[in-house]
C-alpha cells in the first residue's frame, strides 16, 4: 500500500486517520463536514423554492381550469390531480431535499474492511468496491492499492465520502 499515495489522494493525515480509528472525526474533518453541509443546505433551499412555486402554479393552473370546466366530474378531477396531488407531489420532493440536506449536519462515521477493487467508468471517472459499498473517486487510485490486500476505508455514511484509509 502507497501510504502517502493514499493521504494525498484522499486528503487526509495522521491526525484523522487516528480520530477515525477511534471512532470520531477529526477537528479537521469536523470543520470541512460542517462547511460542505451549509453549502449544501443552501442549494437544496434553492432548489426547494423552485419546487414550491411549481408545485404552487401547478395548483393554481388546477383551480382557474377546475373553476370553468362545464362538467362537475370535470372540476372534481382538476381539483384532485392539480390542486391536491401535484402540490404534494412537489412540494413532498421539496421536503424531501430540505430533510436530506439537513441530515448533513448530523454525519456519522462508518468503516468497511475488505479487498477494494478500483473500478474504472467512462470519461475518466474511477470509484471503489469494497464489501458491496461503492465509493467515488477524484483522481486515478489504481497505483495506491495492491490486489487481495485488506484496507479499512472509514466514511460518511451519508454521502460515503471517503474520509481515511489504512
Amino acid at each position: 500500500m502507497d501510504e502517502i499515495r493514499l493521504r494525498r489522494l484522499f486528503h487526509f493525515n495522521e491526525d484523522d486517520l487516528a480520530a477515525n480509528r477511534r471512532g470520531y472525526f477529526s477537528e479537521k474533518q469536523i470543520i470541512r463536514l460542517d462547511e460542505e453541509a451549509k453549502r449544501e443546505q443552501k442549494s437544496a433551499w434553492g432548489s426547494a423554492v423552485i419546487l414550491f412555486l411549481i408545485a404552487a402554479a401547478g395548483m393554481a393552473v388546477g383551480i382557474v381550469i377546475g373553476s370553468s370546466s362545464p362538467t362537475q366530474i370535470g372540476q372534481i378531477a382538476m381539483y384532485l390531480c392539480m390542486g391536491a396531488v401535484w402540490p404534494l407531489a412537489w412540494g413532498g420532493k421539496a421536503v424531501q431535499i430540505i430533510l436530506a440536506a439537513n441530515a448533513l449536519y448530523q454525519p456519522r462515521l462508518s468503516f468497511v474492511c475488505g479487498p477494494v477493487q478500483v473500478v474504472h467508468h467512462e470519461d475518466r471517472e474511477y470509484s471503489l468496491q469494497v464489501d458491496g459499498i461503492e465509493f467515488d473517486v477524484d483522481g486515478n487510485p489504481s497505483g495506491a492499492f495492491r490486489e487481495s490486500e485488506e484496507y479499512t476505508i472509514y466514511y460518511v455514511e451519508q454521502t460515503r465520502e471517503i474520509l481515511s484509509i489504512e
